[in-house]
């Protein structure tokens, strides 16, 4: 038996070495033949890099957005159209009433947000500010790399103090220490404290470029377009201990707050309560499908290299036909003619998968250092992408294998 299988394996490598030397006689037909498949396996291996990148940001993005969180805004809870009228409320006693009433919370984060003018050291920038409490750095999970964060007596005093990001740092400084300088944010100046630690991008979104000040200085010094009342804010986290505690927590939230805005039953809330845990859900399904658009659109060049493959392969056994009488004629059987072509159509395919593997390599890298989006391409899809490649191969170059088993030995070696 092992016998057999050696001399079945030393088959195949002559099949091998046959179709090799048969692809450098044509060289040009081979490598124009490979392109069909090389552009196919390149664009779906691509597609699919692009997508887990996608998931990837998405992942990334809510982990620096802080995990087991619920995000209260004031927004009427409804997918349909809303008038301008439609305007919710928020306030900092709400959030104060959730943080003793509803159980499981770590910390509340109550926040005012708008785009601000940086000046610094004869540098501009644009950025976002946000207002917020110490409890901040608790539900986001944020740390400083030099001096501190915002405090309770900062908050208290409406000090004029920030702790910018390090986008923000590098715009107005460079590499010098930023902290205990002075930035004048919208012409009013601010001592900088603290240097944020670096979270990156995710998904095309700098989470480093922004500054943050204590929640009472942003109401009364920044803020362009006062709020409804003198403690509303724009949104607000809430940290909760776990998953189990955040699912509970969202339900105690909405009632809570219904009861506080007096929101008869069947009303629309004028308030909208999401969780981290359903924003990665709904992200994530948007991506695989996004994933699976690109990949299906990919698959049709492929599908074309497929059919390039069957055609080039049919007028090889036409151009060989004398080729494969002689094989016959010197004892060659159906089933030696049939693999010879299977394997040359197989070996064409996976050299073409290997260059579009490469290929795709490469423009990952790329993404990565130009568009800093992740599209990682792992060991699993390279492997399958070089087994899918021989697999076309075998598929598309069956009809011309079989074709050329059927022919007649005498009638073969007729031909000219």
């Amino acid at each position: 038996m092992i016998q057999r299988a050696w001399r079945n394996l030393a088959g195949w490598g002559i099949n091998v070495a046959i179709a090799l030397t048969a692809l450098r006689v044509n060289l040009m037909r081979s490598i124009l033949t490979t392109l069909g498949v090389m552009i196919g396996v390149f664009s779906v291996i691509l597609a699919v890099a692009i997508g887990a990148g996608a998931q990837v940001s998405v992942t990334e993005s809510i982990g620096a957005l802080g995990a087991n969180m619920a995000i209260v805004v004031p927004q009427p809870d409804s997918d349909g159209p809303r008038q301008t009228t439609d305007r919710g409320r928020l306030t900092e006693r709400d959030i104060k009433a959730i943080a003793k009433q509803v159980p499981g919370i770590i910390a509340t984060a109550p926040q005012l947000r708008t785009r601000v003018q940086l000046v610094a050291s004869g540098r501009n920038a644009t950025t976002e500010v946000i207002g917020v409490t110490p409890d901040y750095a608790v539900v986001s999970n944020v740390n400083t790399d030099e001096g501190r964060f915002i405090e309770q007596g900062d908050v208290n005093a409406s000090s004029r103090v920030a702790v910018i990001g390090e986008t923000v740092a590098t715009k107005l400084f460079g590499t010098y220490d930023p902290v205990g300088e002075t930035v004048r944010i919208n012409r009013v100046p601010f001592k900088i404290i603290g240097l944020l630690e670096s979270k990156g991008s995710s998904f095309g979104n700098d989470n480093d470029d922004l500054v943050v000040v204590p929640l009472g200085t942003l109401r009364q010094r920044l803020l362009d377009t006062p709020a409804q009342g003198p403690d509303d804010i724009h949104i607000a986290f809430v940290g909760f201990d776990d998953e189990p505690s955040l699912i509970a927590g969202q339900k105690a939230i909405k009632k809570l707050l219904r009861e506080r805005y007096r929101v008869a039953k069947g009303k629309i809330n004028p308030f909208t309560v999401r969780t981290t845990t359903e924003i990665a859900e709904v992200t994530g399904q948007a991506t695989q499908i996004f994933q699976a658009l690109l990949v299906a659109i990919a698959s049709i060049s492929l599908l074309v290299g497929g059919i390039g493959i069957m055609n080039i392969m049919l007028v090889s056994v036409t151009e060989r036909t004398r080729e494969i009488g002689l094989r016959m004629a010197l004892g060659a059987k159906r089933a030696d003619i049939r693999n010879q072509f299977l394997v040359e159509a197989a070996v064409l395919c996976v050299i073409g998968g290997g260059i579009g593997l490469a290929l795709a390599k490469v423009a990952a890298l790329a993404f990565v250092a130009y568009a800093d989006f992740p599209a990682p391409i792992g060991f699993g899809v390279a492997v399958g992408a070089i087994l899918f490649s021989a697999i076309i191969g075998l598929a598309f170059g069956g009809w011309p294998a079989i074709r050329a088993s059927r022919l007649s030995p005498i009638e073969a070696l007729r031909s000219e």
